[in-house]
């Protein structure tokens, strides 16, 4: 058990502020849907890639290829899929050609990050509100749980270079209370 006091829930008013307002942001683009949530999208994917890009060392490069990202996501969710699909993997092949290292890693990552944003506005688009707002509902579920299960029980890093506080306690119960949601 994490005996940790008070001092271990610090951050928990900072995380509930932001947390907050981007589950706002994130509820009202869902619910507007149309355009407005495939920029949404496209935004939150270029920040991702843009993040990916900093994690692997390549801060020089991380503004072009996240705003390269961001516009491919934005292409990749507007045109016919038969066109577009390879442009889920541009961010990637220019990473490939810019980066000096981890270059399969960012490659990875940033191809995933760009089929969830299409499979997130197809969700939207095909399936409606409800189903946005289920899939929220899970993430939130698994964050929380994680969050508290990891602060209250501790234990050993599920993935320290990644995410340096994330515990195997956490990520467990992370899992569970998705799946839990999710049914």
């Amino acid at each position: 058990m994490n005996h940790a006091g008070v001092g271990q829930w610090g951050d928990l008013g900072q995380r509930l502020i932001s947390g907050g307002l981007f589950a706002a942001a994130g509820i009202f683009a869902m619910w507007l849907g149309g355009h407005v949530f495939h920029l949404f999208v496209a935004a939150i994917c270029g920040i991702m890639v843009w993040e990916i890009a900093r994690m692997v060392g390549a801060a020089s490069a991380a503004i072009p290829l996240g705003l390269q990202a961001g516009v491919a996501c934005l292409v990749l969710v507007t045109f016919p899929i038969g066109y577009t699909l390879p442009l889920v993997f541009a961010p990637a092949l220019v990473g490939i050609a810019r980066l000096d290292r981890h270059r399969v890693t960012y490659a990875l990552y940033s191809s995933a990050v760009l089929m969830a944003g299409f499979g997130l506005v197809h969700l939207r688009d095909d399936f409606g509100f409800a189903w946005m707002v289920w899939l929220a509902l899970i993430v939130i579920a698994s964050d929380v749980l994680g969050y508290f299960a990891g602060r209250t029980f501790g234990g050993p890093k599920f993935w320290p270079r990644v995410s340096p506080k994330k515990t195997w306690s956490g990520t467990l119960a992370g899992w569970a209370g998705a799946a839990v949601i999710g049914g």
